[in-house]
């Protein structure tokens, strides 16, 4: 969420909540938080809102039946009778606890946010925030008395970024509300997505942009690998990323023949191509216009760099696939028995 100018933090509550396994149990405040203070609301905006800078959106689903998501159902009536607000982020602490039953699960602070004016496309939208922080980090703290100076320090929340979060945009509810996720705790992710959550990822130009690269990146890695040289490999790369920048629509033949020299492993991508689409159930997947964000932050994932056993890193400046083809040769020196790389240059610094 980079527009917060709009952004309004009109509600809060926050409770506590324990590892189920454990049998840690929940603490529930008796009151919601009281936001009068101007300085403490934009603190806790800019701690709940600085990390949505992802272009995924998600929604909730349900195996049987929409309407049996727990966390849905509570955000429907959350925006339908915000009156009983309070009540129903009860509700909503103790459906956390019941998922919070692995042994890795971190007890923590449950934050649950009323918002309003958030921008979603060209439309200004309320929305529900559920937060979680898990880490404490230590602060020191200082006291001036009688001209002179002390020091303590005690342990607290970071407000650089929540451990984990959601928000619930008011928008196509029918279709699962559009929902946006955060979280910082690779270990325990299916438990906020899956097990809490119950949201599914939409396959929209930002999943099929960022699908198809990492597709590219997988063939790299595992089919060019085994033929190809590291070079070769990069090239590839560089190639994919340079025909996702450069156009507006994906279309699987032309992706292929502009990217792919060699007939038969022009065949294997849209082979691996199809069977990957396949296994995940991706339709639409040979033609889709193409996210542009997605492509610049796509672009920081992908290796640009040959390591070599004997210490020597080439590293290439950004993704143009004519630098590495003109500039750069790969050979073999019979004499020594190695490998070797030759660079052109006009001058170095």
């Amino acid at each position: 969420m980079n527009e917060k100018v709009q952004v309004r933090l009109n509600t809060l509550a926050v409770h506590r909540v324990g590892n189920k396994s454990k049998e840690e149990g929940v603490v529930i405040a008796k009151d919601l938080v009281d936001l009068r203070d101007e300085q403490l609301s934009q603190l806790l905006l800019g701690y709940f809102l600085s990390p949505f800078k992802q272009e995924e959106y998600f929604r909730f689903t349900h195996t049987s039946d929409l309407a049996l998501n727990e966390l849905f159902a509570y955000a429907t009536l959350m925006f339908n009778e915000p009156e009983k607000f309070y009540a129903y982020t009860v509700h909503i602490l103790n459906h956390l606890y019941e998922q919070s039953d692995h042994p890795k699960v971190k007890s923590g602070e449950l934050y649950v946010a009323y918002f309003s004016g958030c921008l979603m496309e060209e439309d200004y939208v309320d929305a529900i925030g559920i937060f979680k922080s898990e880490n404490k980090d230590n602060f020191l703290s200082f006291e001036e008395a009688g001209g002179d100076l002390s020091m303590s320090y005690h342990a607290g929340i970071n407000l650089k970024s929540v451990d984990k979060g959601c928000l619930i945009f008011n928008t196509e509810a029918e279709d699962g509300y559009r929902v946006k996720l955060v979280d910082a705790n690779s270990t325990d992710a299916l438990f906020w997505k899956e097990d809490f959550l119950g949201v599914a990822e939409i396959k929209d130009t930002n999943f099929n942009t960022k699908t198809y690269l990492n597709l590219c990146k997988d063939f790299s890695e595992e089919v060019f690998a085994k033929s190809e040289s590291k070079k070769e490999q990069i090239d590839f790369i560089s190639r994919s990323v340079d025909y996702f920048s450069k156009n507006d629509n994906f279309n699987l033949e032309e992706f292929t023949s502009s990217v792919i020299d060699e007939p038969e492993s022009a065949e294997r991508f849209k082979n691996y191509s199809q069977a990957f689409a396949e296994e995940r159930d991706i339709e639409g997947f040979q033609d889709f216009a193409i996210n542009k964000n997605t492509v610049r932050n796509m672009k920081r994932k992908f290796r640009n760099f040959i390591k070599l056993d004997t210490q020597i890193e080439i590293k290439f400046s950004g993704y143009n696939p004519e630098q590495s083809e003109q500039y750069v040769e790969r050979g073999f020196d019979e004499e020594r028995g190695m490998h070797f790389y030759k660079v052109f240059f006009h001058s170095e610094s």
